[in-house]
């Protein structure tokens, strides 16, 4: 457990460190994109298994799937459901944190 914890700790921070991201597309309200998104992401998934139908193995055939697998379908998911939300006319843009208030003096 004590090897695990430095790296448990060290992708926690990572993760913190990443910029937040959002879809957005001129005159489109957080309703919309939130309705795009959805879709997107339900095409995507509906057709990421159809190119890896199946998890850690087949019922049909017997034999295993490796993590990979899992991880292809994820990738493919993810990469389809971007390509929907570009097509339909919007953009990847980086959250800025919000400015800190300066003291008062």
């Amino acid at each position: 457990m004590r090897k695990i914890l430095p790296f448990l700790l060290l992708a926690t921070v990572a993760a913190c460190a990443l910029p937040q991201t959002r879809w957005e597309k001129d005159g489109a309200d957080e309703v919309l994109t939130a309705n795009d998104l959805g879709y997107c992401r339900a095409a995507a998934r509906n057709e990421a298994f159809s190119a890896y139908p199946y998890g850690f193995g087949s019922p049909f055939y017997g034999f295993p799937r490796s993590l990979a697998w899992e991880e292809n379908r994820s990738m493919a998911e993810s990469r389809l459901s971007q390509f929907c939300m570009r097509a339909k006319g919007y953009q990847r843009v980086t959250v800025s944190p919000p400015e800190a208030a300066a003291p008062a003096k």
